[in-house]
């Protein structure tokens, strides 16, 4: 399609996404005396980012954003297997502290969801999870929504419908083009730009380059609007990239494929870490790590990802791993009650057979499972199978940054005028076993520390 372009227009500062990491920066900048423009892609109030789909709970590393700068670090630490950028883990572990009465002053409202420390500021009413499905009165929705009357409030110039497309060096800064609902091209040229319009989890394209050959057959647990485009125009302009193999997401039933009601909720991480995973011919898929979070990178790089199936015994369907924890929808009872995929037979014989496969192959995996230290023997009637694929939520890579949100070139050094914030970066979740430390607090942390930055070095004078 031919775009009809405008006269370019011109900012001290533009922000790529309206999610929740751009919106903090947008509010906290405006506070700090900076007007942004802000361009986001969905065509909804309250746009159409992760956040709004969220479960709400705003942690670091399982740690609330109030606890103390050494448990917060620990954690980071411990969660990532020693990953994350010092520099970023130490920027995430201090400036999170100043997160939570920052929203509570913008009004976004929070409460303690269950007696779990992670938990503790949790996005209120609290939202159990029903698929891309916005539903305004819920807290993540009411959260977005307050954040974009208070910027319109404040004089802001939040453009709706609006796709970036392309990003280049200008005299006085940077010139994003982009795409207006209407169709038309636009251009602005700002002496900075902020992106903040996350991952690349919804382009499949993408998710074969650089997770697995077949990733983009992962259910894509989360909004449509993380296409990678930040990180696109980004690497074209020299940023450095890190992390890009691993993903964030939950294991969820094979026929979440075919209806909101069985994603983001419930999921099937336990079962899967506690049963047994086979593939197609009914062969022992190895776990291989200690986190459902690792496993659902393993799985999304696999040839098949929607082979699997995790074969349980009734003390695990009817224990904790079945019952589930936080305060979220459980498989036992709601994979059969939501109409998922779940096949009960008297023995495993039987079983095999309701799942097509065959009865020796299977009966080897049983044996490797049963010989796996620290795997109980699955031999408590009846038995169960649901089939299964990882449904990514986000990209945990992306740009290298430094702890001024600042993005970088591959030998560390910073590109003047350029930023970046949520799930765009990379150096911060990822792990040998899953690594995720928070989306919400993450982004909003680094999307503050972004404002700061910027409205420091304007007041500086400094592009």
């Amino acid at each position: 399609m031919a775009f009809q372009m405008r006269v370019p227009a011109s900012t001290e500062c533009l922000i790529v996404g309206g999610g929740f990491a751009g919106m903090v920066a947008a509010r906290h900048m405006q506070q700090l005396g900076v007007s942004p423009v802000v361009l986001e892609k969905g065509d909804v109030e309250g746009g159409l980012g992760n956040a709004v789909i969220s479960g709400g709970l705003i942690h670091v590393a399982w740690e609330p954003p109030d606890a103390t700068y050494e448990a917060k670090h620990e954690r980071l630490l411990a969660e990532t297997d020693g990953e994350i950028d010092l520099e970023l883990a130490d920027a995430l572990a201090s400036e999170s502290a100043h997160i939570i009465p920052w929203l509570r002053a913008e009004g976004v409202e929070m409460r303690q969801k269950t007696d779990e420390r992670a938990t503790r500021w949790t996005l209120y009413p609290f939202r159990a999870g029903m698929g891309r499905r916005l539903l305004p009165e819920m807290g993540p929705a009411r959260a977005m929504a307050r954040l974009y009357q208070a910027f319109r409030s404040a004089g802001g110039d939040l453009r709706l419908g609006s796709e970036a497309l392309a990003l280049e060096p200008a005299p006085a800064g940077w010139s994003v083009r982009y795409r207006e609902t209407s169709g038309e091209a636009a251009s602005i040229t700002a002496s900075c730009v902020l992106f903040a319009d996350g991952g690349f989890q919804a382009n499949a394209e993408m998710l074969d380059r650089y997770v697995g050959s077949n990733a983009g057959l992962c259910l894509l647990r989360a909004a449509t609007s993380g296409t990678g485009d930040g990180l696109r125009m980004l690497l074209d302009n020299g940023a450095g990239a890190v992390g890009l193999g691993r993903v964030y997401g939950h294991i969820v039933s094979i026929d979440a494929l075919h209806t909101d009601e069985l994603w983001p909720f419930p999921h099937l991480d336990a079962l899967c870490m506690e049963g047994l995973v086979v593939d197609r011919q009914g062969d022992r898929f190895a776990v291989g790590t200690s986190s459902p979070v690792g496993l659902v990178t393993r799985l999304a790089r696999s040839h098949d990802p929607r082979g699997f199936t995790v074969l349980f015994d009734h003390e695990l369907w009817a224990g904790p791993p079945g019952r589930g924890n936080l305060g979220l929808p459980a498989p036992n009872p709601e994979i059969p009650r939501r109409g998922g995929h779940l096949a009960v037979a008297d023995t495993f014989e039987e079983l095999a057979d309701l799942l097509g496969i065959q009865r020796d192959r299977l009966a080897a995996s049983l044996a490797e499972h049963s010989a796996v230290r620290g795997l109980r023997p699955l031999t408590r009637p009846p038995f169960y199978g649901a089939r299964m694929l990882p449904g990514i939520t986000f990209t945990m890579g992306g740009v290298m940054i430094g702890r001024d949100a600042g993005v970088r070139r591959p030998d560390g050094r910073p590109i003047p005028g350029l930023f970046a914030a949520g799930s765009t970066t990379g150096g911060i979740q990822g792990g040998p076993n899953g690594g995720y430390v928070g989306g919400l607090a993450t982004a909003a942390t680094f999307g503050h520390i972004a404002a700061a930055t910027i409205a420091a070095q304007m007041r500086a004078g400094v592009r």
